[in-house]
């Protein structure tokens, strides 16, 4: 299992109109295939320069594989979308990160 994080910078004048196409548009697509799941949505508690919001949207995934299969049918076009309706305005990163048991004590990766 991996989580697949991205962090967004948000412009304050934007961020409800990007929260509400998260919520309305991305979110149900990503999760309309079943591949992504357990969407999270938080709110990034740090210092900005007053001028932004950060963001953070997770879902887990089986595998990169799925993953990026997911992303060549899905995930690209919204990109894209998110990319035209919000421009720079709307600036993000990922990260794919490895879910680890937490129960193992013998120094196992």
């Amino acid at each position: 299992m991996i989580v697949y994080n991205t962090t967004y910078s948000v412009n304050n004048d934007t961020a409800v109109a990007f929260i509400k196409w998260l919520r309305s548009r991305y979110i149900p697509d990503a999760v309309a295939g079943e591949v992504l799941k357990e969407p999270r949505l938080a709110h990034l508690m740090v210092e900005n320069d007053g001028k932004s919001n950060s963001f953070s949207l997770q879902f887990t995934v089986e595998n990169v594989d799925v993953l990026e299969k997911w992303y060549h049918k899905c995930g690209a076009e919204l990109l894209h979308e998110m990319e035209t309706l919000f421009g720079q305005k709307v600036v993000g990163f990922t990260t794919i990160m490895t879910v680890m048991d937490i129960k193992h004590t013998d120094g196992r990766l």
